[in-house]
């Protein structure tokens, strides 16, 4: 029990000291933006503080502007190549080597990257993390010696900020209560279901346009479809979940932040829209009416992704898929000759490209009396 116990401070700590720069930073533009705002709304109106969270998390986003687009285009990207890559899957099904050279060349020739739809929900998660530390801890602060210590340098050193966030309310609701803190049926509950239910129908839209707008007409039938009309209905339903358990505060930077991803999604479908889906389409004919050719300019986008591509990163994973086939292929030769039972092989590793080579194959060492046979 003790063991398992420090493992989980252990792993607090860690956690803390990661999301300890985001503490900074974050608490750093409220007290920026609250400097700024409060002679006109007032130092504890809790205007002064939504409006504090809901600019900051302009900037976050707006710093995140970049990464964003690579997702939508990461995303693009794939769902454009996902008729090749099942035909690669069916040539290929037997042979798994095979399938992941070539899946690997596809990928490089259309300027794909598996991993760049995560980035940005990996580097959001921090913020989001921070902004609910910080929110949270100034909820629970209760003074000099508080058992919930204050997050945030700037929150640290100016205590009576952080009790003004604490006590500030915004239509009879205090931002820094919860949904199940709350008590019995009051301001901050109401408030709490009305800002769910706006982050329920932004991502149920936001959902809803990228399917009929961006998703190609196969990809909307048989299981694949049936599992994203799915995921349409059952995603928004997790903000009930979690959106009684977090702040007030921290739910006005979630209905913002979902509202800015909807107009970014929304520009980036019109100007950037997968091939063969109803965007795409429309874009052609914007283009043609332009007096612009579409298949240049897709062309050019292409070629321009996959320059991106082919740098080092490509590199390093193309020389790890060769050394792991090498290495297979090493594994299953030593495997045939254990089972001859004859000979053996010798192997070294190549220092330059870091591939099993097969130097030489010798004859087993064998007892006297298995050789006098």
């Amino acid at each position: 029990m003790l063991t398992a116990m420090s493992l989980m401070d252990s792993l607090a700590h860690i956690g803390n000291t990661i999301l300890t720069p985001f503490y900074w930073i974050i608490s750093g533009i409220m007290v920026l933006f609250h400097h700024l705002l409060s002679p006109v709304f007032g130092v504890d109106s809790g205007i002064t503080w939504v409006l504090c969270i809901i600019l900051m998390t302009c900037v976050l986003r707006a710093v995140m502007l970049p990464l964003y687009k690579k997702q939508m285009n990461g995303a693009r990207a794939m769902t454009s190549v996902q008729p090749q890559l099942k035909a690669l899957q069916e040539k290929y099904k037997g042979d798994r080597e095979r399938l992941s050279r070539e899946t690997m060349k596809l990928y490089e020739e259309n300027g794909v990257s598996p991993y760049a739809s995560c980035l940005p929900m990996i580097v959001q998660m921090p913020v989001f993390m921070g902004l609910f530390w910080v929110l949270n801890s100034a909820a629970r602060y209760t003074g000099p010696g508080s058992a919930t210590p204050l997050k945030g340098y700037w929150m640290v050193h100016n205590p009576s900020l952080a009790e003004s966030l604490r006590d500030s309310t915004i239509f009879g609701a205090k931002l820094s209560i919860t949904f199940t803190s709350a008590g019995a049926w009051n301001s901050t509950r109401a408030l709490c279901v009305v800002l769910v239910v706006l982050m329920m129908a932004i991502l149920f839209l936001q959902q809803l346009h990228m399917m009929r707008r961006n998703m190609p007409p196969a990809s909307m039938t048989g299981p694949m479809g049936q599992q994203q009309k799915m995921m349409l209905y059952v995603f928004p339903l997790f903000y009930i979940i979690g959106g009684i358990n977090v702040p007030i505060g921290v739910l006005f930077y979630w209905v913002i932040s979902n509202a800015w991803t909807y107009v970014q999604q929304y520009w980036i479908i019109r100007h950037y829209p997968t091939p063969d889906t109803p965007a795409y389409l429309d874009w052609e004919d914007r283009m043609i009416a332009e007096g612009k050719d579409p298949k240049a300019i897709e062309a050019a986008r292409l070629e321009k992704s996959r320059k991106k591509r082919s740098g080092k990163g490509a590199s390093m994973m193309q020389a790890a898929m060769e050394r792991q086939a090498a290495a297979r292929e090493a594994a299953e030769h030593e495997q045939a000759e254990r089972a001859s039972g004859s000979s053996q092989a010798v192997v070294r590793t190549d220092e330059k490209t870091g591939k099993k080579v097969v130097v030489r194959t010798q004859p087993r060492n064998q007892s006297r009396s298995k050789r006098r046979k």
